[in-house]
């Protein structure tokens, strides 16, 4: 406490006494003086300053005549009057001159503000170029799966990966650029497909009955299985009906899933899923780095960037835990 004060001190307790102490000085002056040239106004008039002079004798009487007659006393309030007004006048240049200053700091902090306000949009704009050329590679990638698989126009393959407790799309391929379209952009940690891939390393779905051929039943099985609204389900824009799904896996952490689907009932039959584990396993690396990447990115932009909001259109994949 006591080192707030004394020369070396970090206290400005004085300063303040001191400034207080001079502006109410200013104004006592003002004040008396004031009252002093009313009190000698008063009494000047009817004074005679002749004849009361001649009436004094001594120096005390002197002295006292000298002082406190009613000129006197208007002399003395004018000065204190004057003393008074000069230390005001004073006092408001300095608070002018500290206005002035604190305008310029006012200006200073306006564009500080407008250039951090400049930068921090460039840099959004930054992030969000960056987000869309990471989606285009990503993209890019899965249509080397898409080929490399052989897949038709009846197929499509998604990626997405998990932040807080949740799925979201990082990018999807089909050879239709209807199934390519992407309506929703995060799913359920508990749903499906991707929940049961994420859980177990991979899971297919192959016994869910064909749209194209019945989708009564088809729609029924969705009902059943999965307890999806009926209206849902009418509105889907793919209608898949096979399904499978592999876990990324990073350093033995479940990040990520890949999903494979189509609306044929023949597409799991072959080398498919072999060749998609094959596929997999090979480029596991080049993959993993994709979902991490995305995970270092602002998920809320990642959601936004698109700027499409939730559509009554849902996919199977919100059924399946997968997507759409």
């Amino acid at each position: 406490m006591f080192s707030k004060f004394g020369f070396s001190g970090k206290s400005d307790i004085f300063i303040r006494l001191g400034d207080g102490f001079g502006k109410g000085l200013f104004i006592f002056f003002a004040t008396s003086g004031t009252i002093l040239l009313s009190f000698g106004s008063a009494f000047a008039g009817s004074f005679d300053l002749n004849k009361s002079w001649g009436e004094v004798s001594g120096i005390p009487d002197s002295m006292s005549f000298i002082l406190f007659n009613p000129y006197s006393v208007l002399g003395f309030g004018a000065l204190l009057f004057l003393l008074g007004a000069i230390g005001t006048y004073q006092d408001q240049g300095k608070q002018n001159k500290r206005m002035d200053e604190l305008s310029v700091e006012n200006q200073k902090h306006a564009e500080t503000k407008s250039a951090l306000n400049t930068a921090q949009e460039e840099v959004q704009e930054t992030k969000s170029k960056l987000i869309e050329k990471h989606n285009e590679l990503v993209t890019t990638f899965l249509k080397g799966v898409f080929r490399q698989l052989d897949l038709n126009t009846h197929a499509r393959v998604s990626l997405y990966y998990e932040h807080d407790e949740e799925f979201y799309i990082l990018a999807r391929y089909s050879a239709n650029p209807t199934y390519s379209k992407i309506h929703r952009q995060k799913f359920p940690l508990n749903q499906g497909v991707i929940s049961k891939a994420w859980q177990h390393n991979c899971h297919e779905e192959n016994n869910c009955p064909s749209a194209s051929a019945d989708f009564n039943a088809y729609r029924q099985y969705l009902k059943d299985t999965y307890s999806y609204e009926i209206d849902k389900i009418n509105a889907l824009a793919m209608n898949s009906c096979r399904y499978y799904a592999k876990a990324i896996v990073d350093a033995d952490v479940h990040i990520g899933v890949i999903v494979f689907e189509s609306t044929q009932t023949d597409f799991l039959e072959g080398t498919l899923k072999v060749d998609v584990n094959t596929y997999c396993e090979s480029h596991q690396g080049q993959i993993s780095k994709f979902v991490r990447d995305s995970l270092n990115f602002d998920k809320e932009v990642t959601i936004k960037r698109s700027g499409v909001q939730l559509s009554v259109e849902d996919d199977l994949l919100e059924v399946l835990g997968g997507g759409s």
